[in-house]
């Protein structure tokens, strides 16, 4: 799922940055709190106040060099009209890693910055990128971040008292992307330890015996060949690098604009598994190595994902297509059928009528909190229908459409939601009346 912390400044926090290597160094470093951030006010959008966030969060990232925040400053940039500031937040992006050759599709207008020598320059990296991500062998399991982790962790774990300052050299010490993964998902030392260190220390030390690089290869080749079938139903694919990095349990997998993430800390599944400060939501969605390729491909099709719908993506409209889709191309690419507990629950029809009818009257709602993301938070449905009914919708529009590549093409850059709901046999949920039988 991609990150939505776009319209946020960073409180600056720390001391100012020092030379790396030394430990006294990395305590220094200044690391933002992306947790402590503040929304601004609906009253005040001017361009010097959208200008003066991009300057706040390149400030807040002048240690961290986290790519994503960059792409951060660079869209309060494009909103402030400052093109050369976007510009150069871009570049120093692609610097840190960012690896998105369609990046430009969200950055429109700006044309005497984009005349540049930086932005010619910005166009010719992009340029590379693609070029690069065309090729399926261009993918690769990075396992970095989880073999570099385990030293700070036990370091950690063995004196709690410096277990902030571990775990804050590890990611100044780490490798990139684990800067990239702390903007979207750790958000400050404090979450990090509170889970890693405090709630659940033992699952993690678990973890480690159950997620190997020797693990890998039969991940690698399975993944591979789902590729090459997408591939040939998408020929404009592109191939990122899927980083598995140590997360903090409450994701399977992101995206940035450098790559895919996978949280390992979400595939230690054995029937020896510690389970002490785990929540019973976690304790159900942990699973086990093997069903990695499926959230990996799952993941990759986010990052296929280019609407030009802005608006209908911000309700439960696009949102479940946008969740539903990638779920429909893993079993296209891996010509294995979705089998789950949603698909079930909804195959009686009283459960299909009921949750339908909630849906067509949710479709223009901004409010999420029935659909998806909801594990342990929902009562009187399964959690995560969202994902299940935009599979179902996803399915038919390509089943009806008679030239399949351009389904599928349509299925991930649609300019309009709507055209896909007419295009399957769930149309009548944008229909004004309630009559419709299930």
């Amino acid at each position: 799922m991609r990150p939505a912390i776009l319209g946020l400044a960073l409180l600056l926090m720390g001391l100012g940055a020092c030379k790396r290597g030394t430990e006294v160094a990395v305590t220094e470093h200044h690391l933002p709190d992306i947790v402590r951030l503040f929304e601004i006010s609906e009253k005040d959008k001017s361009p010097e106040t959208l200008k003066a966030l991009g300057d706040t969060i390149i400030a807040a990232n002048r240690d961290l060099k986290s790519s994503q925040l960059y792409i951060e400053a660079a869209t309060q940039y494009h909103k402030a009209g400052a093109g050369t500031e976007m510009i150069n937040a871009l570049n120093l992006a692609i610097d840190q890693g960012m690896a998105n050759p369609k990046i430009m599709d969200q950055f429109s207008g700006h044309e005497l910055a984009l005349a540049s020598s930086a932005g010619i320059r910005l166009f010719e990296r992009l340029d590379s990128i693609q070029k690069q991500l065309e090729q399926v062998s261009h993918y690769d399991l990075e396992m970095r971040s989880m073999e570099q982790f385990w030293p700070y962790f036990e370091r950690a774990i063995t004196d709690t008292s410096k277990a902030r300052q571990e775990l804050k050299k590890f990611l100044f010490e780490g490798p990139p992307e684990i800067r990239d993964f702390y903007s979207v998902r750790y958000g400050n030392l404090d979450m990090m330890y509170g889970q890693m260190i405090n709630a659940s220390p033992d699952y993690y030390l678990h973890l480690k015996s159950q997620v190997r690089p020797d693990s890998l290869q039969a991940v690698q080749e399975t993944t591979k060949k789902w590729m090459q079938r997408f591939k040939e139903l998408y020929p404009q694919a592109i191939f990122p690098k899927v980083y598995v990095v140590p997360g903090i349990l409450n994701s399977g997998g992101t995206v940035t604009e450098m790559g895919m993430f996978i949280g390992g800390d979400m595939y230690g599944r054995s029937k020896d598994m510690p389970t002490e400060g785990l929540s019973d939501w976690q304790k159900n969605a942990i699973m086990s190595f093997e069903q990695l390729p499926g959230l990996t491909i799952h993941e990759l099709m986010h990052f296929q994902q280019n609407y030009r719908d802005t608006v209908n993506i911000e309700y439960v409209m696009g949102a479940i297509i946008g969740e539903g889709v990638c779920d429909f191309l893993v079993e296209l690419s891996s010509g294995q059928p979705l089998e789950n507990e949603n698909l079930s629950y909804l195959e009686k029809p009283e459960n299909k009528a009921f949750i339908l009818e909630d849906l067509k009257n949710d479709l223009y709602n901004t409010d999420n909190s029935k659909w998806l993301y909801n594990g342990g938070s929902i009562e009187d449905r399964p959690h995560d229908l969202g994902y299940t009914l935009g599979y179902l919708i996803s399915k038919s529009y390509y089943e009806n459409h008679p030239d399949k590549n351009q389904a599928v093409y349509d299925l991930l850059n649609t300019d309009n939601f709507e055209t896909i709901y007419k295009g399957s046999a769930y149309g009548y949920l944008l229909e004004s009346d309630t009559t419709k039988v299930f």
